[in-house]
């Protein structure tokens, strides 16, 4: 009996908890902002490990800045644009010029690829002030 419990109970959390995404936590889209501003990553369903960790349903953030597409199945690059969090951050600070950007979270493994299917925030535009 405590053995089906323990099952159901199991089955009943994967359910609950199994969307996988990734997103801002203290950004909104048109949000105005002032360098230098924090940003919060946040992240459901999967847990956060540094890169070249090999754990089964963990990976690290990358933060993409104004980049319009990504190819899924390659190593993130690095970049100004594509910033690495591979020691499992879960937060950084920036400091842009003014102006208007683009910001959007990916999920990388061990090896800095995108998880399949990808878990990816939604893209947000922001304004940094003069």
């Amino acid at each position: 009996m405590k053995l089906l419990i323990l099952t159901f109970s199991f089955i009943f959390s994967l359910l609950v908890s199994g969307e996988q995404k990734a997103y801002f936590i203290n950004l909104n889209e048109g949000d105005k902002l002032e360098s230098p501003f924090l940003v919060q990553f946040g992240l459901s369903g999967i847990g956060v490990a540094p890169a070249g960790t090999d754990r089964a349903n963990t990976g690290h953030h990358h933060l993409l800045i104004n980049v319009n597409s990504v190819d899924l199945y390659m190593p993130i690059p690095s970049s100004k644009n594509h910033l690495h969090f591979g020691g499992g951050q879960t937060e950084t600070t920036l400091d842009l010029l003014p102006g208007e950007y683009t910001l959007q979270l990916l999920l990388g493994d061990m090896n800095h690829i995108p998880h399949s299917p990808p878990i990816i925030s939604k893209k947000i535009s922001v304004t940094v002030a003069d």
